[in-house]
Parts: structure tokens; sequence; C-alpha cells
């Protein structure tokens, strides 16, 4: 069957659609149609915008007409190319117009997000984590794009920025969280595949056997009093000396420190209760030196108004390298501050305590020790033996 097209044939040139004015009257649709591929022409409105279009009928006969590009941000012989890729895709099956309309009615990754925390805060306890890395990480990037559109090199894009502002395990944690969310997209039937599927994370090093000698301690201490950022100073020295979580010092505020009792009252914590810091002489000192912004009720100030510090890694990185320590990451500043403990003979449920721990098993997990400690352990049970050998009964020689 032929298709009838209404509207003047010519063929479509450059200079033959910049000569072209609106010739119709009551804003009717002024078409000319290309006599070199059949389906592709230009639209002239009265307001002198043109546009070049393909028209086509669908499986059922249906006769459609879609925009496919504006005529100065598309030459004709890319708009051509373009219509006549579409026009192809139609002997196919495919109906352009019927699937632009689905994609516009497609739902957002941000209208997605907020659709599962929702469901994510009755079964996960990571909930406040995932909250955040959306809102500070994850959301500015693809909170304006459908589901259909995100693609494995947006993704990948994105995991290597937020690499850069934070580090390694921040963005994998960020990954692992956009991979489970477009996982369960497909299993809601939002989308057909996961372009997430094949985004690799990237290594990590291992904050379970950082366990700082007394000199590096000094260092570090060092350092951060001679950096030039005072709250990233607190931050980090306040993880040293009180073994609390870096997000959990990040959200602390000035209203919630008692110096008369020597406590900070955590608010927001893994295990999703308040808990009562106990502060020692150094996390005091720290606290007293650190400046208070006006209007900032946060202990660790950010650079945006009312905001804690949110990326800090820079400043890690700075730090570690003025100190000349191998690169560890921040959260092994809590393992350092709890295999202290072990090694001076602390009990477990105090040290849970201090952490804010639930297990023993996790206080456990975080306990290492330095080389000269095992070595006065190791030697400790030579000398034993070397007393065992002086003390030995002496056989009767005959």
């Amino acid at each position: 069957m032929g298709t009838h097209y209404v509207g003047q044939s010519m063929k479509l040139t450059q200079s033959a659609i910049k000569g072209m004015k609106y010739e119709k009257v009551d804003n009717k649709a002024d078409l000319h149609f290309d006599d070199e591929l059949r389906g592709f022409g230009v639209r002239v409105y009265p307001s002198k915008r043109k546009s070049f279009f393909i028209t086509y009928r669908n499986a059922t006969g249906t006769k459609k007409r879609i925009n496919i590009g504006e005529y100065g941000k598309l030459t004709v012989h890319e708009a051509r190319n373009l219509a006549r890729k579409k026009l192809a895709k139609t002997l196919d099956g495919h109906d352009p117009a019927e699937e632009r309309r689905t994609r516009r009615n497609e739902i957002t990754v941000d209208e997605f997000a907020e659709q599962f925390l929702e469901d994510a805060q009755h079964r996960k306890k990571s909930i406040k984590d995932d909250r955040q890395r959306l809102r500070d990480h994850i959301l500015p990037a693809l909170k304006a794009k459908k589901l259909s559109e995100v693609k494995l090199a947006d993704l990948t894009s994105l995991h290597i920025t937020i690499k850069k502002k934070t580090s390694p395990s921040t963005a994998n944690r960020c990954a692992a969280l956009i991979k489970k969310m477009l996982n369960d997209a497909v299993k809601f039937g939002l989308l057909d595949k996961s372009p997430a599927q094949h985004l690799k994370l990237f290594p990590e090093p291992s904050p379970r056997d950082t366990r700082l000698s007394e000199d590096e301690c000094i260092r570090f201490i060092s350092a951060c009093n001679d950096d030039e950022n005072p709250f990233t100073r607190a931050l980090f020295l306040l993880a040293m000396f009180t073994g609390r979580r870096m997000g959990e010092l990040q959200n602390s505020h000035w209203e919630d420190l008692n110096l008369y009792r020597r406590t900070l009252l955590i608010r927001d914590t893994k295990v999703g209760e308040p808990q009562t810091v106990v502060l020692n002489d150094q996390s005091i000192d720290v606290l007293r030196s650190t400046p208070r912004v006006d209007g900032n009720p946060y202990i660790v100030a950010g650079n945006k108004p009312g905001q804690p510090i949110v990326h800090y890694r820079r400043a890690w990185d700075r730090i570690i390298k003025r100190a000349g320590i191998k690169p560890f990451p921040p959260h092994g500043l809590r393992h350092n501050f709890v295999s202290g403990l072990v090694s001076m003979g602390i009990s477990n449920p105090v040290i849970m305590k201090l952490v804010g721990h639930k297990s023993y098993l996790t206080t456990l997990k975080y306990a290492h020790h330095r080389d000269d400690e095992l070595y006065e352990a190791t030697s400790a049970f030579s000398a034993g033996i070397i007393n065992f050998e002086e003390h030995r009964p002496k056989r009767d020689a005959s």
C-alpha cells in the first residue's frame, strides 16, 4: 500500500530549507517532503522555526508523524541519515511515536529512588547510609534521567568521579547501591536488564590490618595540626581519639557536646539509636580549638552554609602524605583505636561501649597487634622455655 503525503514534495537541501517561509493559515502544518527519502520531511512553523520529521505507518496501519530534530542543530544530511535509520526500524515493527510516549511516561531515577528508599526502610539497616549516598553522590548526576536512559558509560563515569572526590570504598558502596536499585527496577518490570550488571568495583585497601606505631600516631597528629583546614583536622583527630565512625562525627552538633560531663551525644549512628561518647583529654582539646561557624550547627562545618563537611578525601590524602604514612582508609583509625585498647588490656565490654559495637565478635575483628607487641609475646614464651631448661631435673649419668 502506498503512502499519500499531504504537503509539498521537493529535494530538500540546506539552501532550499533556509529560504522556506510559513505559507499556511490558522497554524496548520506546513510540511515539505523529501524526494530522495520517502517519509522524510521538514515542517515550517509560523514562528519561523523549522524541524525535521518522519511519517510512517505502524503495525496496525495507523499513520504517524514524529519530529526527529531541529533544523540548525541538524544539517539536512544528518537528519536524512537519522530518518533513514528510524524508517528502517518501522519496517521491523518498531513504532517510534509509541516508544517516545512510553519514555515520556517512564519513571525517572529520582522518582524511583524515592520509591526504593520507602521500600528499603522496612528491610534495610543501612537506610540512612543509602539516603546519604543518594543525596550526596548519585542523584546529583542521575536524578533527571529516565531509568531506560541510564547507560553503563554513565555509571562508570560517576563511579570514577565519586572515587576522585572521596575514596574507592565510598565509590564502591555507591556502586553497590546503584546495582541494587537497578536490579529492583528489573524485578519490578521497569527495566528489561540492568545497565549496572557489568559495573566493576575498584580494589580497596583493607582497614582491618590498620595498627599504627607510636611514631606513626605522633606524625599523624602533627600532620593534622599543621593542616590548613581546621574542620578536617577536627574530624580526623576526633576519629583517632574516640574511635567513632567518620559519618557519626560529620553529623555531630555543637548542642550535643557537654564539656562539663565530657560527653558528646551522637544522634545518628549506624545501629540506629543515639549513643553517648565519653571524651578523653585529647578530644576535649580538639573540640576547644575548633572554631564555631555562625549559623552552622555542625562541629565539622562544611563549605555550604549550615551543612557539615561532605567530601574530605583530598584532605585525608594530603595529611597521610605529609605524615609519611603508608596509605590506609579513614576507617582504619577506628581499627587503630580498638587495637590500642586491646593491647592495653582494656576489657571488651568497655571497648564495645566506647566505640558503639553491639557484638563482642565485631570488637574482636577490630583488634590488631603491632609487630613489637607480638615480638614481646613470643619472646616471653621463649624465655619461659629457657627457664624450663635451666630448671629441668638432672638425669643420673650412671
